[in-house]
Order: structure tokens, then C-alpha cells, then sequence
């Protein structure tokens, strides 16, 4: 009897903590067009087309570990290893340009985590400077004075900012601005989203590039 117990008490165990640890996702886009075509994308992503981006841009930061590197080794660190290189991604999928005061719009899928009201956060970490980068969880953790800077929160999902409600992989949105006072140089930010369902902590990042460029001068009237 006390073994059936503790074989179902494991089992249940077991199968909450997979439930727990189910939540992934990642951005697709970092400056969707009022078109729907994406302008900008995330430091080395695969694109929904390859079966494996789940497994290749997944990244998972467990435990509230502050040392962790806050972006994918080997795979979203490339600023990290190309300070060089203005872009070191496809031309098909370039990274984003955007100029001091824009507006851009960026875009995640829900995978399974809508809900109807108040849900989980994300937030845009950034250091402000050109070519300055966050390496660890410790940059962005609370209460300390790390380098990062929290430049937006949004929700995760909700039927306010996702497309279909009744779809639990509907595309969802958030918006940041670029500071009108921002320098014009290469920049990393940090899309970070604290699961948190699991207690001992569960979150998710992804990392990618904006150039920041001088805004367009109106051309004159003719």
C-alpha cells in the first residue's frame, strides 16, 4: 500500500513539473510593417520553416541562476563574438533598423499560454549604449544595479495584444520605442519573459540587434 502511494505521489510529482516546464517561445519578428512583413528579425533565427526551431531557439534560464548567460550560447551570443560586424545574418533576414523616437512593433507566438485576463509579462532590457551588452542573468536580476535597463513591459498573451483568441498558437504583439535620444550606433536588446509558473523559476529570453540610424529628413515640397 505505502508503495502504490508513493509511486502515485511520484507520478503526480512528475507530471506537474512537465506541465510546468511545457512554456517556450521566442520572438519571430522584431519590427513587423503595418504590412505584415517582417523588417527585422532576432540574432540567428531559423525561421518557423526549419522543423527544429524549438530545439535550436528555445532558450530556458531555470533557477533565477544570476550567473547564467542571458542570451543563447552559440546561438543568440554572436554580438557577443562579431563586435566587427555591422550584420552577420542572411540578407534575407537582416536585423532591424529603426531611428531615435520609432516606434517598432515585434511578434512571438502564444504556444499555448493565451489567457483571457491578466497573464504573464514581458519586458525589453536594453543598456542604452552602442555596443555595450548584457552577458548574464545578474545584468537584468531585481533589485540590484545591473547594466540592464527596462526600455517596455507588456503582456504575454492575452486577447488583447494576440490575433485569435480561440487559437492557442496565435500570433501576439508587443511595442517599444527607441529613445528620441539614442546615439546612433549598434545596439543589443533582450526580450525576456518570466514564465515563473514553475516555483523554482522558469523564463525564457531572446536576444537580437536594432542599427540605430539617423531619422529620414522630410524631403522639401516641391
Amino acid at each position: 500500500m505505502l508503495l502504490a502511494l508513493t509511486t502515485l505521489l511520484l507520478g503526480t510529482t512528475l507530471l506537474s513539473t512537465s506541465s510546468l516546464t511545457e512554456a517556450h517561445s521566442w520572438v519571430d519578428c522584431v519590427k513587423t510593417l503595418p504590412s505584415g512583413k517582417c523588417a527585422g528579425y532576432p540574432t540567428n533565427y531559423p525561421t518557423r520553416a526549419n522543423g527544429d526551431i524549438n530545439t535550436i531557439y528555445t532558450y530556458l534560464i531555470s533557477g533565477r541562476n544570476n550567473a547564467a548567460p542571458l542570451c543563447k550560447p552559440g546561438t543568440q551570443d554572436t554580438f557577443l563574438l562579431n563586435k566587427d560586424k555591422a550584420n552577420h545574418l542572411p540578407p534575407n533576414l537582416p536585423f532591424a533598423n529603426a531611428y531615435p523616437g520609432e516606434t517598432l512593433t515585434m511578434n512571438w507566438e502564444a504556444n499555448g499560454h493565451l489567457v483571457p485576463t491578466k497573464g504573464t509579462k514581458v519586458t525589453i532590457f536594453w543598456t542604452g549604449k552602442s555596443n555595450k551588452v548584457l552577458k548574464t542573468r545578474k545584468d537584468i536580476a531585481s533589485g540590484r544595479k545591473g547594466l540592464g535597463k527596462a526600455l517596455a513591459v507588456f503582456d504575454f498573451a492575452n486577447p488583447g495584444n494576440c490575433k485569435d483568441p480561440n487559437n492557442a498558437n496565435t500570433e501576439c504583439t508587443g511595442k517599444f520605442t527607441i529613445p528620441k535620444d539614442t546615439a546612433p550606433g549598434r545596439y543589443q536588446f533582450v526580450w525576456w519573459w518570466p514564465f515563473d509558473k514553475n516555483p523554482v523559476g522558469e523564463e525564457y529570453t531572446t536576444c537580437f540587434e536594432i542599427n540605430v540610424v539617423a531619422k529620414p529628413k522630410p524631403k522639401p515640397k516641391a
